[in-house]
């Protein structure tokens, strides 16, 4: 049992602890430093089911599958809704409308903006029988404004508040978008606010009705100037159908941009894997949106994620451009893997026989100042008595270095060997001078006797 918890065995077991729990330090400093390895798994928040956000989250779901990236849907009531779902961190990328991060708690700044990717133009739609425009408040009016905690009900009050409408009051309702068509078509409501693309359907099934209009904001360069986030956009006549004639003159719409937001903490390689996909949906363009505009970080009123800032103004890193995500992914485990074993180990096998060489020439040291304080020992002793004491601790001293000469590396044996020599010769001279004392006290036994016999 003393040889299995021998000194050697002691510190090679130190060595190893050390070691590996430096790997671990570094390994977790690694992961820190890198923001871990890529997910093989995000969960993305649209919107209600049917509206443009559910559309494209299935269409960036089906991308990114391709590319290796798993996926999960999540529909919500809607932008604000999303918003306060990173907060909780129930998910990791959301689509948001800009304009409406301001009205969402996030003390711990858990939210970063993606970009911009397309513009995502406010509808105002009101029965045709009614004289309503952006002049006139919509007071003793029932009007609906989406779904609580969605983008739209956020851009509608703030445009409310701005002229002056009272939002507590009770004709204001919240409807989803397929309600508060149903209701207006039947003339439950008198206007309803809509925040979408005009790609949706049910934009285009109002604008063919005959007994609903599309409000135009006269006053657009007023409204963009107090409400952040708001861009004019004209809608031109026939844009949306040219046989219809739809719309039936210009419009002036005011537009949020839909964003993608993420946590922000968010690994940089789905950040930049979710923009490049982004790319390729929105930037070819849209007969609203000019080409190669999206994604953008104009428009984007959130704090920016580092790595989106850096893919939009300066390109993706060279291990994205030249790697699939599968392929990414793994070399980016590794890399937090491997590095820290190099970084710990590689130095550690070069100096590792350093230390070994100093520690066993360190134990060769005292194994000398041992030897002379022997050989003191021997040269001050005044009797035979002494010698044999020196000559025995001599002994055992020359023991011990043999046992330790076994665990030394050959390149280190030629100290023992001279250590050897040295023990040798001074044993050597003790033996000899313990000779000369013995015989000088039986010379002197003898002339004793001989004096006592005269």
């Amino acid at each position: 049992m003393r040889n299995l918890w021998s000194p050697d065995t002691r510190h090679h077991a130190i060595a190893w602890v050390v070691g590996s729990v430096l790997t671990v330090l570094l390994i977790g400093v690694s992961l820190a430093l890198m923001g871990g390895a890529p997910p093989r798994k995000i969960v993305l928040a649209t919107g209600q089911a049917g509206g443009m956000y559910d559309t494209f989250g299935r269409e960036y779901q089906r991308r990114l599958a391709a590319q290796g990236l798993t996926v999960e849907l999540v529909g919500t009531a809607g932008s604000v809704d999303n918003f306060r779902r990173i907060v909780r961190g129930t998910v990791d990328v959301a689509f948001a409308q800009s304009g409406t991060y301001s009205v969402v708690s996030d003390p711990g700044q858990k939210v970063a903006g993606l970009a911009a990717i397309y513009y995502e133009p406010l509808w105002v739609f009101v029965r045709a029988s009614l004289k309503v425009d952006d002049t006139s408040a919509f007071r003793q009016r029932n009007v609906a404004v989406g779904p609580a905690g969605s983008g739209t009900e956020a851009v509608a009050k703030a445009i409310m508040i701005e002229e002056g409408y009272d939002f507590a009051s009770p004709g204001i309702v919240n409807r989803t978008s397929v309600e508060a068509r149903e209701q207006l078509a039947a003339g439950r409501l008198d206007a309803a606010f809509f925040v979408t693309s005009y790609r949706d359907p049910g934009i285009m099934e109002l604008m063919r009705r005959p007994d609903v209009r599309l409000m135009s904001f006269r006053r657009d360069a007023a409204y963009t100037q107090r409400l952040r986030g708001l861009t004019p956009l004209r809608l031109s006549e026939g844009l949306l159908d040219l046989r219809d004639n739809i719309p039936p003159e210009n419009v002036i719409l005011l537009s949020p941009s839909a964003m993608l937001v993420g946590r922000a903490d968010l690994n940089p390689r789905v950040v930049e894997l979710v923009l490049k996909v982004a790319q390729t949906v929105h930037g070819p363009g849209s007969l609203i949106d000019p080409p190669l505009r999206f994604p953008t970080i104009a428009g984007v009123d959130v704090p920016l994620h580092e790595a989106a800032e850096t893919y939009l103004t300066s390109g993706e890193s060279f291990l994205s451009r030249t790697l699939p995500y599968r392929a990414l992914r793994w070399v980016l485990v590794m890399k937090i893997l491997v590095l820290p074993l190099l970084a710990v180990w590689v130095p550690a096998f070069k100096v590792a026989p350093m230390i070994v060489q100093w520690r066993n020439n360190r134990r060769l040291r005292r194994f000398y100042a041992r030897l002379r304080d022997v050989e003191t020992t021997l040269a001050a002793a005044p009797s035979p008595d002494g010698l044999r004491d020196g000559i025995s601790a001599l002994e055992a001293l020359r023991a011990d270095v043999q046992a330790v000469a076994r665990t030394l590396p050959l390149q280190q044996q030629r100290d023992i060997y001279h250590w050897r020599l040295h023990v040798s010769l001074i044993l050597t001279e003790a033996l000899d001078r313990l000779r000369r004392m013995e015989a000088a006290d039986i010379e002197g036994i003898d002339v004793h006797h001989d004096q006592r016999r005269r």
